[in-house]
């Protein structure tokens, strides 16, 4: 058995405390985005057996292995797809939950595939079966998916620009905004590095209301070979572990997220109970208690920050940080610890909800997701650049666009309130 340290990082010093579990009990780290074969760029494929031996160095619960449903990036899906049945591969056991599931995405440009789509990578997990399948945009998979019940994401929000996207490519997840507010996906993903533009956008969503989950998973082997769990999820999970559950906990938001692989935890309490993707309903305006505990495996730098809806609240070079937060309308909580690259641990939100009124914190927001909906429906419209990648199904998926962007008009007007 692994022997945990767990290091209070003080300003005075390091306090190490042996034998301790770095995450309280419930919580499961995993790997929601790992394949076999990504073709040239990831060298010889690995085996199950790889894939064991790595979730029993770093200490990972649950790997998603996924097969290639879209343009065959990731290599083989005549051998992988059979292997999605809703079962963990024989190979599993308790601890060490491996299972298949699968990739959809079509190459807009630069890859020499006949068939090409816009809308970014879906990440489908919890599938009985899976199948090579072609759309133009993202709806089409997204209602295929809902029919067998599995929890769809969009993965690589760290290739989002800060602004509108000015040019296509083959990751971005363009329709992040209008499927997330139309309530078909259940989770967002940042992979490969990571980056602030993911949290961005997941802070985005959060002010106007929507509850995705967050997720961080390495893509490997693709991307130059990333080591398994370099990025990883932590979801916690109510009672046994099983993959169903774990899966569940993603969609729901009861996650911390981590670049720095299974060497950091944030255990974040509201109230002294609700924890990242719970609800605290606070019947008038008024206070909550925030506790947040750093843990890690050696002594790190960085940060450790209280985050209310989008803005940091405080921050600590500490292990501990205990805040009582107001709230005169409904909102949201996040911890993260910060270094020089930015984000490093990640919690999803804790909801604190007044008077059962929806979270309506930025009109800005609504309006850039206008903004971002309009940009997408201009260049998917004749001679917009992206319009040669939109043409069979242009008429439906413009109905999608403009369903969501009257959903932000309502939120912007109801926030500017």
């Amino acid at each position: 058995m692994r022997t945990w340290f767990v290091v209070s990082l003080l300003v005075t010093g390091v306090v190490p405390a042996v034998g301790q579990r770095l995450e309280p009990a419930g919580w499961w780290a995993g790997d929601a985005h790992v394949h076999l074969d990504c073709g040239v760029a990831s060298g010889d494929p690995v085996t199950t057996d790889y894939l064991l031996e790595a979730m029993k160095v770093n200490n990972l619960a649950v790997i998603s292995v996924l097969a290639d449903m879209g343009n065959g990036e990731v290599r083989d899906a005549a051998r992988d797809l059979p292997r999605v049945n809703g079962r963990d591969d024989p190979l599993s056991r308790p601890d060490r939950i491996l299972h298949w599931d699968a990739e959809w995405h079509f190459d807009p440009r630069g890859v020499t595939f006949e068939q090409k789509a816009i809308g970014g990578h879906l990440i489908v997990l919890g599938l009985r079966h899976a199948e090579r399948r072609f759309s133009e945009y993202t709806y089409p998979i997204l209602d295929w998916a809902s029919s067998q019940h599995a929890i769809v994401g969009f993965a690589h929000m760290q290739y989002l620009p800060s602004g509108l996207p000015g040019e296509l490519d083959c990751c971005a997840p363009l329709e992040y905004p209008v499927e997330t507010a139309l309530g078909t996906v259940a989770f967002v993903m940042e992979d490969v590095d990571g980056s602030d533009t993911a949290i961005a956008a997941y802070y985005r969503l959060l002010n106007c209301g929507f509850r995705p989950g967050l997720a961080a998973s390495t893509d490997f082997p693709c991307n130059a070979r990333k080591a398994i769990g370099s990025l990883l999820t932590y979801a916690l999970v109510p009672g046994r572990l099983t993959y169903q559950r774990w899966i569940e906990a993603v969609g729901k938001g009861h996650t911390v997220v981590s670049r720095n692989g299974h060497k950091e935890f944030l255990d974040v309490k509201v109230n002294r109970w609700a924890a990242p993707g719970d609800e605290v309903r606070l019947q008038r305006p008024g206070s909550v208690t925030v506790e947040v505990k750093w843990s890690a495996t050696e002594k790190l730098p960085g940060k450790l920050e209280l985050v209310r809806n989008g803005v940091v609240i405080a921050s600590r070079r500490d292990s501990v940080l205990h805040e009582t937060v107001d709230f005169q309308r409904s909102g949201w909580l996040c911890a993260r610890v910060m270094d020089a690259r930015g984000h490093r641990v990640h919690s999803a939100a804790t909801l604190v909800t007044v008077g059962g009124a929806p979270v309506r914190t930025s009109a800005a927001d609504a309006e850039f997701f206008i903004r971002w909906i309009d940009n997408l429906i201009a260049k998917t419209t004749p001679p917009g650049d992206w319009s040669i990648y939109l043409t069979h199904d242009r008429e439906q998926a413009h109905a999608r666009y403009l369903k969501a962007r009257e959903i932000y008009k309502t939120i912007a007007a109801e926030a500017s309130r």
